[in-house]
């Protein structure tokens, strides 16, 4: 009898699926929840969702045998649980532009930059001003306004901090961010932060301080921020407090551009390599001098898991426990509680349950570029210590096992790191080798020791971060030494999903223990990667960029072997502007390195604004401008030019034709540099911002070179421009409008959208489509067929309907 039941449990054992199985299966329904444009498809409601999740969840339990099957229906209907959460807590369109009077409390640090602070708001009161039923919102609608709002107050005088208690008066609209290939998806953040609503605070006699600033683990964030601002030395203020306390917004352009070299900017993000290291150094000290007496109750390893795991506790609190370091702290979790059970720490089924653990905690973090990059270098891990044994009473081979486990993850990153972040550094596993350790097993413990002190000592403290600052100094100068590197870094072009899906399955080839078969073919599955090259136009033909940057303009012009950019779009701040943010990353996308001609088309901020960011940071050939920029810019060395009527050339059959300015003009908008563009069936013309006076102007002289198929609007749509007679004679059957979501000037007016539609015109605004391109052959079809707008081809469904 008792061998009929140990015969049938082992049969069981034979039919269940494995961990890792499960745990890839539900990591396959999530991720396929989240590439979904859309959450409401015809047999998906919110009824359904509540009634086949629970069914999912005990079929998992009473069907041991289909759970791979079942773990990816409830790993799908888990992600869509929480995503339906966060989307009925979205600000309704009708209270978008309202004025709102809320009380709540900050939460997070406060970012301070020099007119404005920014911070989270978690809300507890809402109450509508000016209602226009006269009153407030009904209940109904209340009980589903948002509860954590992102806020900006702008010229406030006064200090705000963390575990304050205001009341306040706000303007909200819905989550939005611009959108652009290559580009930061900023309501993708938005989503995985939970913020439902962005707004700025207007002035008001009703704002006020309710409650004084409680004492939480984020007060003792700010009260270190306070401490490292003092440092007598402040470059490295910036980094040190990316390391201590994850708040990365002092840290300068050149810093990032020396760690985007060295392919060290995962240091400045607190995550599983930080709260790694932590663990592991608390973990071999304390193994390593653990008492007798408590070996008699429990195993020196025991302890030491037990004791790193509350230093990296408190090193993930100090880093605000974002969403990067509570995946980090979860996968730890798991694999000290491997060791406390004396299980092995990195294997695949420990991997699988840290796995499992951060989807059921958080469906949304598949959307993280780290949470792919923390569980590959795991499984790296896994991989080479599971399959190689080494002698663990020889240090050289220790040591040796080391140096090889981290190239074979600067390897492994390769793939992801073209797919992500279209930049591979070629000396990222020489320089990892001697920054990890060194700010690992140095910088870090040093900061989290200067931080237990300042509980006890502000001054102690800040002589140790002092101390810890000229240490600093010396590694960054060693980071910034291989960064002058010719060979730093190789810049690609976006690599598509399947080559990179080819060259990771070449990588885990390659990983695999010797004498596994066919193991070099993985060689070959990455060449496709390292040999993909973007597509270009073809001869004749030019490709047309509206870049999404908010209220401002930035164009580009491809043919097919240069590239024109006709201006940069806005600076927003002092550490901010859509150079690099927006134009850089494009440009980098798709594999454009030189920039054969900058047009900046006159000195406004929304058009010149990230002009040095995109001088500093690309290969630019010649600068063409107007005036009064080429005065500003005259620090740079290029053969500038200032853009004058007339001037003209042809790329690949294409010509361009500066039409404006002929003479200076007094208004920088009429100063606007206008240019034209066309090949033997399209045409195209960026006017600036020019206004009425030299529209007109033009009209008189070119009017037969004005005409076109595809028009920017002149000055984003303003009342100042688009005159009738000008629309007459350019008739165009595209018309591009380049603003900002809900900007204060209205642009594009009505009035002006009224003179487009009563034209022919068809209308875009970058506002609502995101990015525009379009791809003008060297054939004549229609333009309109043509168009390509970002949010309709990569749209999500956290991204903001209209």
């Amino acid at each position: 009898m008792i061998r009929i039941l140990v015969v049938s449990d082992s049969r069981m054992t034979q039919k269940m699926p494995s961990l890792p199985l499960v745990a890839i299966s539900l990591l396959a329904g999530v991720c396929f929840l989240q590439i979904q444009p859309d959450l409401y498809g015809p047999f998906w409601t919110d009824s359904v969702m509540l009634i086949f999740l629970p069914l999912s969840l005990w079929l998992f339990y009473r069907l041991p045998e289909s759970r791979h099957v079942l773990a990816f229906q409830t790993g799908y209907l888990w992600a869509l649980l929480f995503a339906h959460i966060y989307l009925y807590q979205l600000l309704p369109d009708d209270l978008s532009g309202q004025d709102v009077l809320i009380e709540g409390v900050v939460v997070g640090l406060p970012d301070h930059t020099g007119r404005s602070v920014r911070f989270n708001f978690n809300v507890t009161k809402f109450t509508l001003l000016n209602a226009t039923n006269g009153g407030n919102k009904k209940p109904d609608l209340l009980s589903a306004l948002p509860s954590r709002l992102r806020l900006s107050w702008y010229y406030h005088k006064g200090q705000i901090k963390t575990g304050e208690y205001w009341q306040i008066q706000v303007r909200l609209k819905a989550p939005h961010g611009m959108q652009n290939l290559g580009g930061f998806d900023y309501e993708k953040w938005l989503y995985q932060q939970g913020i439902q609503a962005t707004g700025y605070i207007r002035k008001s006699s009703l704002n006020k301080r309710l409650k004084k600033s409680r004492v939480s683990i984020d007060s003792v964030r700010e009260n270190l921020s306070s401490i490292l601002s003092r440092l007598p030395d402040t470059e490295y203020q910036g980094l040190l407090q990316a390391l201590t306390i994850g708040h990365k917004s002092e840290i300068s352009h050149q810093q990032w551009d020396v760690l985007r070299k060295t392919g060290t900017s995962h240091l400045m993000a607190i995550s599983g390599l930080h709260i790694g290291l932590v663990a592991g150094l608390v973990f071999f000290t304390v193994r390593r001098f653990v008492p007798a007496i408590i070996c008699k109750y429990s195993s020196a390893p025991q302890v030491a898991a037990l004791i790193s795991l509350i230093f990296a506790g408190y090193y993930a609190l100090l880093a605000g426990f974002s969403v990067p370091t509570q995946r980090a702290f979860i996968m730890l979790l798991v694999i000290m509680l491997a060791l406390v059970i004396k299980r092995p720490a990195f294997s695949l089924n420990t991997l699988s349950l840290a796995l499992i653990s951060v989807l059921l905690i958080d469906p949304s973090s598949v959307l993280s570029v780290g949470f792919w990059l923390s569980f590959l270098a795991v499984l790296v891990i896994t991989l080479v210590s599971s399959s190689r044994v080494v002698d663990q009473h020889c240090r050289i081979k220790v040591w040796l096992q080391g140096v090889k486990i981290q190239w074979l993850i600067a390897l492994a990153m390769l793939p992801l790191s073209l797919l992500l972040f279209q930049q591979g550094s070629l000396i990222s596993p020489l320089v990892n080798m001697f920054i990890i350790p060194l700010v690992g097993m140095v910088i870090v413990p040093l900061s989290l020791l200067a931080s237990l002190i300042s509980l006890l000592s502000a001054d102690l403290s800040l002589w140790l971060f002092t101390q810890t600052s000229e240490l600093f100094s010396v590694i960054w100068h060693l980071t910034e030494w291989f960064a002058d590197m010719r060979v730093s870094s190789v810049p690609l072009s976006s690599i598509p999903l399947f080559h990179s899906a080819l060259a990771l399955s070449g990588v885990v080839l390659l990983l695999l223990p010797g004498g596994f078969p066919l193991r070099y073919s993985g060689l070959i599955m990455i060449l496709p990667m390292l040999l993909y090259q973007y597509p270009r136009p073809d001869q004749g033909a030019f490709w047309v960029s509206v870049l999404d940057v908010g209220q401002g303009l930035s164009v580009v012009v491809q043919t097919r072997d240069k590239t024109l950019l006709y201006d940069t779009g806005a600076k927003l701040g002092e550490r901010f502007d859509l150079g690099e943010r927006v134009i850089v990353p494009y440009l980098n996308y798709v594999d454009i390195q030189t920039l054969d001609l900058l047009m900046v088309s006159h000195g406004d901020n929304d058009h010149a604004g990230g002009a040095d960011s995109v001088l500093r940071m690309m290969n630019v050939k010649r600068l063409l401008a107007a005036e009064n920029v080429i005065n500003q810019k005259s620090r740079i060395s290029y053969s500038d030019k200032v853009c004058v009527s007339g001037q003209s050339w042809v790329w690949n059959e294409v010509s361009f034709e500066v039409l404006h300015p002929d003479q200076a003009y007094k208004k920088p908008n009429n100063r606007s540099c206008v240019l034209k563009v066309w090949n033997q069936h399209y045409s195209l013309l960026i006017p600036g911002d020019i206004e009425r006076k030299i529209e007109l102007k033009m009209l008189s002289h070119n009017i037969k070179k004005l005409k076109a198929d595809i028009l920017i609007m002149p000055h984003h749509g303003s009342n100042t421009s688009s005159t009738q007679r000008w629309l007459d004679e350019i008739n165009p059957r595209l018309a591009i409008s380049s603003a900002g979501f809900n900007n204060r000037f209205g642009h594009p007016t009505q009035k002006v959208l009224k003179r487009y539609q009563k034209q022919g015109s068809h209308v875009l605004n970058t506002a609502n489509s995101g990015m525009i391109q379009l791809k003008l052959p060297d054939t004549s079809g229609d333009v309109l067929e043509l168009v390509s707008q970002q949010r309709k081809v990569s749209t999500h469904y956290w991204n903001h309907r209209f």
